[in-house]
């Protein structure tokens, strides 16, 4: 197991990241492309000098809204930006994280209604050759690709079955499966899912990304599974002062 720290909104360069990361005895950090100095940064070229001054590595959060089950046309130009920082990050960028996106919903008297679970058999078709050129993309400069769950329409089931019998890795964001209601744990009962990465931060079934300890999830139980897994873990907090509280917590557990 390795074990890292998300990019910080309050900091305003990769360095900053990098100096926490190294004071509190970390493995990684999380690059993440939402994040305009991020890309700025991976675009000027100065990362992998740092990250050899810092003695870390580096994984790679993808943007948010990309959904690669979505039309041909927005898939491609989230594709070309993927080749584009996976060629920029080919020496030091090990995973990229993407998400598993719901998609369109229409609400009906209250109830919502996934367009994806209605024409399925289209969609699961689209995603999984648009994750498979994702994968391909990647290979090529030696990087894993892991996908994340956010929210999990019940349809979803047999999606993350059909991802996974195309032997695609996993990344389990726990807090996001608690807001869930342990969607993608009971999947995990059925399902095997390998997870090369883990985002581990602490939830009450209404929010989370909170300091680990402050919320209702067994950290130790996924601790144990991260372990298990020999996997990336991210203790994905938003606040400096929260990641140093969760490093302390999970060492200590």
């Amino acid at each position: 197991m390795k074990l890292g720290m998300p990019i910080l909104y309050e900091f305003d360069s990769i360095e900053q990241n990098l100096k926490l990361a190294n004071q509190l005895g970390l493995d990684f950090v999380e690059l993440n492309l939402n994040f305009g100095y991020c890309r700025k940064e991976i675009e000027e070229q100065t990362v992998l000098a740092l990250l050899k001054k810092y003695n870390l590595e580096a994984t790679l959060h993808f943007y948010d809204e990309a959904d690669f089950a979505s039309y041909d046309e927005v898939v491609e130009a989230y594709l070309k930006l993927l080749k584009k920082y996976a060629s920029l990050g080919k020496d030091y960028i090990k995973i990229v994280n993407v998400h598993n996106i719901c998609g369109p919903v229409v609400t009906i008297s209250g109830v919502k209604n996934y367009i994806y679970e209605k024409e399925y058999d289209e969609y699961i078709k689209r995603l999984i050759r648009n994750l498979n050129k994702a994968k391909e993309i990647l290979k090529e400069f030696n990087i894993e690709l892991v996908i994340e769950n956010t929210t999990i329409a019940s349809y979803m089931i047999k999606t993350y079955n059909d991802l996974y019998e195309n032997g695609f890795y996993f990344n389990y964001d726990i807090g996001h499966d608690n807001n869930d209601n342990d969607m993608l744990l009971k999947i995990t009962e059925k399902i095997k899912l390998p997870f090369k990465e883990f985002h581990i931060h602490d939830g009450n079934r209404k929010t989370c990304h909170l300091c680990l300890g402050s919320g209702d999830i067994d950290i130790k139980k996924f601790k144990d599974l991260a372990i298990l897994n020999n996997s990336y873990v991210v203790l994905e907090v938003k606040k400096q002062q929260d990641v140093i509280k969760s490093v302390d917590y999970f060492k200590k557990i």
